[in-house]
């Protein structure tokens, strides 16, 4: 399916925080304290509010932060102004941008961009330009550059009601490379494999490992539809069906617009009406029942002319009537179940049927519902008219979150030029020479170039991007002189191995200590896996405490041909892989089996 679409990709990068000294760290959900906000929309550099901060401060709900005593300071609940950038991750964003081919600018400018859903205590987010224009390549196109930026991540969102939003502060700070394309002319197949190659470029730099390190959004658009931004691609693999989803829907609601925008005539002064006493008594349905114990308002009222139409698909596992329900939740904390889906959730046809009759419903009339506390069915109503108004005049121009089943729902609109002010807190930068002359030596860096500079082959290279771990060996082959099959063997395979079988992640100063044990010959080839299922059951707490504990320490050459000899002459054995297995009985993993072979093959043909 032929789209416009645009990247931004969002880069975690490996250094401290940006703004802070603190601990650039993820916590699990224990030992935080907590300080509660609201937060009002502020006027832009031009001297008016944004229409996504606007729709934010509308919804004017009660933000909890949780946060952390080694990874939060005053910085990040804005009691203190910003420390000093992080030298390592500007470095590490002009980096990028000289490898991209970007114009890196002399000076670097902080910019604050309104952010009022919550997820920064100040209600902006410091941002500043590192670099313009560059390409990169994707399967022999240039895909060009629009602009690259280092600015600080936000925090973790925990839950979110009607009245209130938790957010965890500990992702709050660490850097981000954010990287933008111009808009391409492409489809769904070729959008993902720009997105997975991209993927892997990221990975040549000190990036962060794990699931949300590296986030990608898409502003795509369709012939006659508007620019749509998709956020929240959980699986990069499966991102040509979210956009193949998104790009029906929009198709859909153009299609809708044409057909039936005249409806927009009837939204005038939705009238609700309370239709508890349909329902009294009624045991059939479980959410009904709950909403009337809890003393809830259940409002109703008619669409004129809208049969059919709020039940109608607009793409895979979304109706139109969902989209008016994302909507609402978002703006209200309210849903809505409307009669194209009846009956459903345990209300029966009698029920539906009563519902038609009190609103005056005719054959062509649809109607919809919403459990709510008591006063609130006028700001539903006028929601739920303002949403209808919207998909019946096209393809509404929002931010949309990416769903595990890969459609999309309703988060906010798009904010535009209205966000950006100029931060008040932070010296404009110039960068120093030496930075400049470094960033050189990245100019024109590719995947490509990497495999040719250092030998690797594409499994290797894929394996250890796969667990953003090249970095490290890139580090270990030119500190150790290793071959990366040697790295890839211990760093990825047998890690992996350990991670699998055992569910335990070893300690990345423990790899370290192997692979230079190998690297120096302390340790035999065939012995990190061996100790890192030593460590795994709990026999050993390091590396180095399993090689001493067990007598680890590889043979010397001498000795082991002795074992082989005396092994060979007492039991008369001479079939390589039965002598190898008595070896391995008889002296563990202090031996190389290849090494052994080697010795083997010597000692049968000499004697």
């Amino acid at each position: 399916m032929k789209i416009k679409c645009g990247f931004e990709w969002h880069v975690q990068l490996d250094t401290g925080k940006l703004f802070c000294r603190c601990e650039p760290s993820i916590h699990d959900d224990t030992g935080f304290r907590e300080i509660v906000r609201t937060l009002k929309p502020s006027f832009g550099e031009s001297g008016k509010v944004d229409v996504s901060a606007a729709f934010e401060g509308d919804r004017y709900r009660r933000i909890t932060y949780r946060f952390f005593e080694d990874t939060d300071c005053l910085v990040d609940i804005d009691e203190e102004p910003p420390h000093d950038v992080d030298s390592d991750a500007l470095r590490t964003a002009v980096y990028v941008s000289s490898a991209l081919g970007s114009r890196i600018p002399e000076n670097l400018i902080f910019m604050r961009k309104t952010i009022v859903d919550g997820s920064n205590p100040t209600g902006f987010q410091r941002t500043a330009v590192v670099g313009l224009g560059g390409s990169f390549l994707s399967g022999g196109r240039k895909i060009p550059i629009s602009s690259i930026s280092l600015e600080e991540d936000s925090a973790r969102k925990v839950s979110e009601s009607a009245s209130e939003t938790v957010y965890n502060l500990d992702r709050l700070g660490i850097p981000l490379v954010e990287i933008a394309t111009d808009v391409l002319e492409t489809d769904e197949r070729e959008a993902k494999e720009i997105a997975l190659e991209f993927g892997r470029f990221t990975r040549l730099f000190p990036v962060r490992r794990g699931i949300g390190t590296i986030r990608q959004d898409v502003n795509l658009s369709v012939e006659g539809g508007s620019r749509v931004e998709l956020k929240g691609f959980q699986n990069i693999r499966e991102m040509d069906k979210a956009i193949a989803n998104e790009a029906a829907r929009q198709n859909s609601l153009i299609a809708i617009q044409k057909e039936k925008s005249y409806l927009t005539d009837n939204l005038a002064g939705l009238e609700a009406k309370n239709i508890n006493e349909v329902f009294s008594g009624y045991e059939g349905s479980k959410l009904i029942k709950n909403a009337l114990s809890a003393n809830k308002t259940i409002s109703a009222a008619k669409l004129e002319g809208f049969a059919s139409v709020l039940g109608a698909y607009v793409c895979e596992n979304k109706r139109f009537g969902g989209e008016i329900s994302d909507y609402l939740k978002v703006k209200t904390g309210y849903g809505i179940i409307h009669s194209d889906e009846l009956p459903a959730y345990g209300i029966d046809q009698d029920r539906k049927d009563a519902i038609s009759k009190k609103l005056g419903c005719g054959d062509k009339d649809a109607f919809f519902f919403s459990i709510h506390d008591a006063g609130k069915e006028d700001s539903i109503m006028t929601a739920v008219s303002e949403r209808i108004k919207n998909l019946l005049n096209g393809v509404p121009s929002e931010v949309r979150l990416v769903q595990d089943d890969n459609t999309t729902r309703f988060l906010r609109p798009v904010g535009g030029e209205h966000r950006m002010y100029v931060e008040t807190d932070l010296p404009i930068l110039k960068l120093d020479e030496k930075t400049i002359s470094s960033a050189k030596g990245y100019s024109g860096l590719t995947v490509d170039s990497v495999k040719k500079k250092y030998g690797m082959t594409d499994e290797f290279l894929d394996k250890l991007i796969s667990v953003n771990r090249l970095q490290e060996a890139i580090r270990a082959h030119e500190k150790l002189g290793l071959g990366f099959n040697t790295i890839v063997g211990v760093m990825v395979e047998d890690y992996r191995y350990t991670k699998r079988k055992f569910g335990f992640g070893v300690p990345d100063s423990d790899v370290e200590f192997l692979l230079e044990g190998v690297a120096k010959n302390r340790i035999a080839k065939d012995a990190p896996r061996f100790i890192m299922e030593l460590m795994a059951l709990g026999k050993a707490r390091t590396a180095a405490d399993a090689v001493e504990k067990y007598g680890l320490k590889k043979m010397g050459r001498k000795e082991l041909e002795s074992a082989v000899r005396k092994l060979v002459k007492a039991a008369k054995i001479t079939r390589p892989d039965t002598v190898i297995t008595n070896l391995r009985d008889r002296l563990g993993h202090s031996f190389d089996a290849g090494e052994a072979y080697e010795i083997l093959s010597k000692v049968l043909k000499n004697g």
